[in-house]
């Protein structure tokens, strides 16, 4: 992409914000909400960050986000939120994130209608074209995704937020800790937690890309990205110790590229090694 074109996408951007303050910034700890938040704040733009914390997300992730938030000089607005207390949700069905999505920014929306304030998420261009079934209830709810619109990919989104001095533009994307479980199986705050310890304990190796699945079968599989599975070795007894002591049961090693969308897969076919 050539420089214009990104400048033109983030002028459309601008522009945007401008139309939608004063506004609330839905701040889940990833790259994109992040530079939604940093670029306002450059424009001297009038909006607020809320962060909800729950057992959806891992010990670490919790920390990493705040401190990011930190080194922003961003102190966003911080609600608890359980995603469990949704019936769908904690049944973990194929609509989990449309009731997730729905319940939470509910929230938001009466944050917002305090002071007549949009809400805003960070999701981008690609986003529309996924399996994202939240993306109902954030139309439903009138939820405005300003970087979708002004056709920014991810691509775009870290290589503005390079630009414009981010922190931790190429921060990995982590997604709910639901997305562990199998559809349609009853989920636990415990076994969040649980594989939230073992992705932890990942990120301790210097780990970055994986996902660990429980897979409802004899193992569970361990997903790690192939730019990082030099890391892994003579690691194999730490990798058993950290899951077992988790509780998860024996566990396949899977080095794959596809990380994203296990259980969206027909066949869920990547292959163990």
């Amino acid at each position: 992409m050539t420089d214009s074109s990104l400048e033109a996408k983030l002028q459309t951007l601008r522009t945007r914000l401008e139309a939608l303050q004063p506004g609330l910034i839905a701040v889940s700890g990833g790259v994109d909400s992040r530079f939604l938040v940093h670029v306002s704040r450059l424009w001297n733009l009038d909006f607020q960050a809320v962060h909800a914390v729950g057992p959806h997300q891992s010990a670490l992730e919790q920390r990493q986000t705040m401190a990011l938030l930190q080194a922003q000089n961003v102190a966003p607005r911080i609600i608890r939120f359980d995603p469990l207390n949704q019936p769908e949700v904690r049944s973990n069905s194929h609509q989990r994130c449309y009731w997730c999505k729905k319940a939470l920014f509910s929230i938001f929306q009466k944050m917002a209608a305090e002071s007549s304030r949009f809400v805003m998420d960070g999701t981008h261009l690609e986003d529309l074209a996924v399996h994202r079934p939240g993306r109902k209830a954030l139309q439903e709810l009138n939820v405005q995704s300003p970087l979708a619109r002004a056709e920014l990919t991810k691509a775009d989104i870290r290589r503005a937020s390079a630009l414009f001095g981010l922190e931790a533009p190429d921060q990995p994307s982590r997604a709910c800790l639901l997305t562990r479980f199998p559809y349609d199986r009853r989920v636990t705050a415990a076994e969040m937690e649980a594989v939230g310890r073992v992705e932890d304990g990942l990120s301790a190796l210097g780990l970055s890309r994986f996902r660990f699945r429980v897979t409802g079968r004899e193992r569970n599989l361990l997903q790690i990205h192939p730019d990082e599975s030099r890391v892994l070795h003579d690691q194999e007894e730490y990798l058993q110790d950290l899951i077992r002591a988790a509780g998860l049961g024996p566990f396949e090693l899977a080095i794959t590229s596809r990380l994203s969308g296990y259980f969206d897969s027909p066949a869920e076919s990547i292959a163990p090694l």
